[in-house]
C-alpha cells in the first residue's frame, strides 16, 4: 500500500514539474527586411531667376503723425509705380515702418526732441531679372529715397534645384552599392528617401543706391549661383 501511494505522489510531482517547464519557441517577426542607408550630395550651378529688393521713403518733420503720414504717402506711390512696372501684388510686401524722435543732446541738460524721422519700406520680388533696372528706376521716380538690393536667388520650382536633387540620389545609390557589395549583398528597392539639406546662396548686387543715381536705367549683372542638395536614401538589401 505504501509503495502505491509513493508511486502516485511521485507521478503527480512529475506531472507538476513538467507543467512548470514548458518550452517556448520565439520566431523573428515576418516582413522584416535588411537595409542599407546612404547619404548623397548633388551640386549644380545656374543663373538666378528672381531678385528681391527693398524700396522706401525716409522723411523728417516736426510733427510725428504728419511725418509718418508723409512717408506712408510716398511708400504708397512707390507701390503703385512697382505695380505699373509689372510687379504683381502678391510679390509686394511692407518690409518695415519706423518712427524715431530726433533729439538734441547737450551736456548738463535733458535731451530735447527737435523733430521726428519716419520711414516705410516695401519689399518686391522680381521674377524677370531683365526688369530689375527698370524697377529701380520706377521706384526712384516715385520718390524712393532708400533703395536696397538686389539679392539674387532661385525660385522653388527651379530646374537647377531638381537637377541637384537627382544628382544627390544618384550619389547615394553609388555609395550604397559599394557598401552592399562589401557585405556580399545587392541593392533592392528604395525603402525611403528624404532631403536632408539644400543650399542656394543669396548673391547680393550693389546693396544700396542714392536716389539721384537711380534716375536712369541701372545695369544689373546677376552672375551665377552654386546649388547643393543632400539626401538620405534607405535601400533594401538582397
Amino acid at each position: 500500500m505504501r509503495s502505491r501511494v509513493l508511486i502516485g505522489v511521485l507521478g503527480a510531482l512529475a506531472v507538476f514539474a513538467l507543467a512548470g517547464c514548458q518550452t517556448k519557441v520565439v520566431t523573428a517577426p515576418s516582413g522584416v527586411i535588411n537595409t542599407v542607408t546612404a547619404q548623397g550630395e548633388g551640386k549644380t550651378s545656374a543663373t538666378p531667376d528672381q531678385a528681391e529688393m527693398t524700396f522706401g521713403a525716409t522723411v523728417t518733420g516736426s510733427d510725428a503723425k504728419k511725418t509718418l503720414a508723409e512717408a506712408a504717402t510716398t511708400a504708397n506711390a512707390i507701390t503703385a509705380a512697382l505695380k505699373k512696372a509689372g510687379i504683381a501684388e502678391k510679390d509686394l510686401q511692407t518690409a518695415g515702418v519706423n518712427l524715431y524722435p530726433q533729439q538734441d543732446f547737450r551736456e548738463g541738460r535733458a535731451p530735447v526732441i527737435t523733430g521726428y524721422q519716419a520711414s516705410v519700406q516695401v519689399r518686391a520680388t522680381i521674377h524677370d531679372i531683365g526688369k530689375v533696372g527698370d524697377v529701380i528706376s520706377a521706384a526712384s521716380g516715385a520718390g524712393a529715397t532708400d533703395i536696397g538690393g538686389p539679392s539674387f536667388t532661385l525660385s522653388e520650382d527651379s530646374t537647377a534645384r531638381a537637377e541637384a536633387i537627382r544628382q544627390a540620389v544618384a550619389d547615394a545609390r553609388a555609395r550604397a552599392e559599394v557598401m552592399a557589395k562589401a557585405a556580399g549583398k545587392s541593392l533592392g528597392d528604395v525603402v525611403s528617401v528624404s532631403e536632408t539639406g539644400a543650399s542656394v546662396p543669396v548673391v547680393w548686387g550693389e546693396r544700396a543706391y542714392k536716389a539721384t543715381d537711380a534716375a536712369g536705367t541701372v545695369d544689373i549683372q546677376p552672375g551665377s549661383l552654386d546649388i547643393t542638395a543632400e539626401v538620405t536614401v534607405v535601400f533594401e538589401l538582397r
